[in-house]
């Protein structure tokens, strides 16, 4: 513990031998039985979650004492950054404990409970006042490395503290934070739903049918939802055609397909179109006696969604997606190191919401392209083919602004287009517009950063 404090941010080579030491010992001898290994970390816990936050800080190339513990690094995975070594060394040892029915009952409680519990209550706090929740702030740092830990100790959450867990996190997803922290959140809310269907499939329903969820929870919701109900971690909670709980998340999810937001309305769609056949039968034609009915309505929903184009292009992209969305990797120790990092040295995973983002622009382009008339597609080919011999000179003025063309009635909408972008590339006085080059130091500091921002 004296290391550790001695070792603080600004000597960040103690901590890394202390801990790499410590952790070893923590879990004892080789032949120590499944209940011994653990329980000389209890009296560190809160240590341990402070150093699963730790971020060691930058140094200069000329810094003293950078490379003095350059080989305990050859104990963690290649992939581990450099800013990340303390807290790997604290993630192999929580990765290397037994399971949960064969672990010792305080370690359970006194250790891994503390440190979960500890974690996400940090994570529901809102962003203290003075301090920016941006990309690079300790801010951002702590609640990343929070969720990323929560993520391996997944596999610890038991019955006991599966209630308390499962409140707590949904109302940390209802606060505004990044997409990367978000996807760690969803990978450990969809592992909890697995491990105990019922205590979180019930706050999940509960959640859903909110009608003042704002976008960003939404898009979280349905991302759980739908690896819970299509993808590769489909669970039988929510496919028991017996139970009403499907019928309450379809009422949930039907009012998100009017939503404004295109990723959860397109997300919607497909889980309505699974869940309808689990409610009603599909194949059944509608009668006139029967059409006002609940059935003929939710079938002509599925009819719609199964025979419409549009709508199978989304949901043929989008079923790929859940079908490789990998949440057992992000939950294990070597993956949660092999995550590339951003220019804060902070994990940045691929968001769901990122990728059907690019599938609904896709789609969009693939439909219009099918509508254009075949001199425009020629057109666009041959622009396609000659676009590397292109020359990426600037034109004069005269060339950018006054030209002639020989076009067609209907060319006159796309030269339009064409005439307002050629105008974006002069300024208010006339003038072309050119490159802006912005030379400062001392970038790594965020007010620094945001003065040049502003």
């Amino acid at each position: 513990g004296k290391l550790i404090e001695m070792g603080s941010a600004l000597k960040p080579h103690i901590n890394i031998v202390a801990v790499s030491y410590i952790s070893v010992a923590w879990l004892g001898s080789k032949d120590a039985s499944d209940r011994d290994i653990g329980l000389g970390a209890v009296p560190y816990r809160d240590k341990i979650a402070e150093l699963l936050v730790y971020k060691e800080p930058k140094f200069d190339e000329s810094s003293a004492n950078q490379n003095s513990t350059k080989d305990r690094h050859d104990t963690l995975p290649q992939t581990t950054d450099s800013s990340s070594i303390t807290r790997a060394f604290v993630l192999s040892f929580l990765s290397k404990l037994p399971p949960p029915e064969n672990l010792s009952h305080v370690v359970l409680k006194e250790l891994v409970h503390h440190i979960i519990l500890k974690l996400i209550d940090a994570c529901c706090l809102p962003p203290a006042k003075g301090k920016p929740f941006i990309t690079g702030s300790e801010e951002y740092s702590k609640m990343m490395r929070s969720w990323q830990a929560l993520c391996l100790l997944s596999r610890f959450v038991t019955s006991d503290i599966a209630n308390e867990v499962a409140q707590k996190v949904f109302q940390a997803m209802s606060l505004l934070s990044h997409g990367q922290i978000r996807y760690f959140m969803e990978c450990f809310t969809i592992q909890c739903t697995r491990k105990h269907p019922s205590t979180f499939g019930e706050s999940f329903i509960s959640e859903i049918r909110r009608n003042d969820l704002s976008l960003q929870y939404v898009s979280s919701l349905m991302i759980i939802g739908g690896n819970l109900t299509v993808g590769r971690y489909s669970n039988d909670f929510f496919h028991s055609k017996s139970d009403k709980k499907v019928k309450e998340i379809l009422c949930g999810v039907l009012p998100w397909l009017s939503s404004t937001q295109g990723f959860s309305r397109a997300i919607a769609q497909l889980l309505v179109y699974k869940l309808i056949p689990l409610v009603v039968d599909v194949e059944k034609s509608n009668s006139s006696s029967a059409i006002e009915q609940d059935d003929a309505v939710l079938r002509s929903v599925y009819m719609f969604l199964q025979q419409n184009q549009d709508m199978s292009r989304v949901r043929v992209k989008q079923q790929s997606f859940f079908d490789l969305y990998d949440v057992d990797t992000a939950c294990q120790f070597e993956g949660l190191l092999s995550f590339e990092v951003d220019d804060g040295d902070e994990a940045s995973p691929v968001h769901m919401v990122d990728a059907i983002k690019e599938c609904l622009a896709d789609v969009y382009k693939q439909v219009h392209d099918e509508d254009a008339p075949e001199w425009k597609q020629m057109e666009d080919l041959l622009i396609s083919a000659e676009g590397g011999n292109e020359d990426s000179s600037i034109p004069d003025n005269d060339e950018l602004v006054n030209f002639q063309r020989k076009i067609l009635p209907v060319d006159a909408l796309d030269l339009r287009i064409k005439s307002l972008h050629e105008n974006k590339k002069f300024n208010a006085a006339g003038n072309k517009k050119q490159s802006l080059i912005v030379c400062a130091t001392l970038v790594d500091k965020v007010p620094n950063l945001a003065g040049l921002a502003r």
